[in-house]
C-alpha cells in the first residue's frame, strides 16, 4: 500500500478527476439542469464543485511530491484520493439517483479531505525542516 499511490500516479489520477470534473459539471449544466430538483441540483454541483477543486489540489500535492516526498504527505494523497471519491461521487450519485443514504457517505468523504488538509499541512512542516522520512 505505500507505494500504491506514487506522486506521478496521483498526478496521473488527479489529471484525469479534473477531465471528469470539467465532464460532470458540463454533464450537470446542458443534461441534468432541466431534469433534476433545484435541490439535487445543488447537491449536484456541490460534488462538481468539490471534485474539480479537490483535483487541483491533489495535482499540486502530487507534483511538489515528485521532489519532496514524506510519509505525511503520502498520506494526504491518499485520503485526499479517497475523500474526492467518496464526498464527491456520493453527492453526485445521491443528486441522480435520489438513494437517501448516500447523504450519510459525504461526511465520511469530507473527514477524509480535512485529513488529507491537515496531513499536507505537517507534511510540508516536515519537508521545510527537511526531515523528509520515507513516503
Amino acid at each position: 500500500m505505500k507505494y500504491m499511490l506514487t506522486p506521478r500516479t496521483t498526478v496521473f489520477v488527479a489529471a484525469l478527476l479534473g477531465a471528469f470534473g470539467v465532464a460532470s459539471g458540463a454533464f450537470g449544466s446542458h443534461i441534468l439542469a432541466d431534469a433534476l430538483s433545484p435541490k439535487s441540483m445543488g447537491t449536484y454541483s456541490t460534488g462538481v464543485s468539490y471534485l474539480q477543486g479537490h483535483a487541483l489540489y491533489l495535482f499540486v500535492l502530487g507534483w511538489i511530491c515528485m521532489k519532496h516526498d514524506n510519509t505525511m504527505l503520502g498520506r494526504a494523497r491518499l485520503a485526499g484520493l479517497l475523500g474526492i471519491l467518496v464526498f464527491s461521487g456520493s453527492l453526485m450519485i445521491l443528486a441522480v439517483t435520489g438513494i437517501s443514504w448516500l447523504g450519510a457517505v459525504a461526511p465520511v468523504g469530507g473527514t477524509l479531505l480535512i485529513l488529507s488538509w491537515l496531513a499536507t499541512a505537517f507534511g510540508s512542516r516536515q519537508w521545510a525542516a527537511g526531515h523528509t522520512g520515507s513516503a
